[in-house]
């Protein structure tokens, strides 16, 4: 298995990352209650919807690439002139006991989509809920089982 340039920036091969068809996952440090299952499946809902409207395109970061020293105008002409990008599609989070997972097809957006959840989990975990790890690619973490959708067995599920 080779390394991509997401193992790369972990420092870590793990199961490649394919930004069109595969799950991410998120090891929580305990059991997800009703609270925490909303908490992250809204900030997931949030991310993809920002995704499906062009937010995650770095060949469009007009503020963000000026000085914001004066007066910043945004050149709707220049943002016309880029290849739109979009988010394509995203899967309801499913947990099972201290894990969950989404799988994602960010279609034409780029890694800045990743840079913002990651973002937003980081505050997450420090202020609300305790994410463990984050995991991009792979198809079966911890004890995983498909199909099991019972909630007497810990399993939880946040519909996007």
């Amino acid at each position: 298995m080779g390394w991509c340039g997401l193992c790369r920036r972990l420092g870590r091969q793990v199961s490649c990352f394919n930004p069109l068809t595969s799950f991410i996952w998120f090891e929580l440090f305990g059991e997800p209650t009703d609270r925490d299952v909303d908490l992250l499946g809204g900030v997931i809902q949030a991310w993809y919807v920002m995704g499906r409207l062009g937010a995650y395109n770095s060949s469009n970061l007009q503020m963000s690439n000026s000085m914001l020293d004066y007066d910043p105008s945004y050149d709707s002409d220049e943002a016309s002139g880029v290849m739109p990008s979009s988010f394509h599609d995203i899967s309801d989070v499913d947990f099972q006991d201290n894990w969950a997972r989404v799988w994602v097809d960010l279609g034409t957006s780029d890694y800045l989509g990743l840079d913002v959840l990651l973002n937003c989990l980081t505050q997450l975990s420090s202020e609300h809920l305790g994410i463990k790890q984050v995991v991009f690619g792979g198809k079966r973490m911890g004890d995983w089982e498909e199909g099991m959708t019972n909630s007497v067995y810990g399993y939880k599920h946040f519909k996007i």
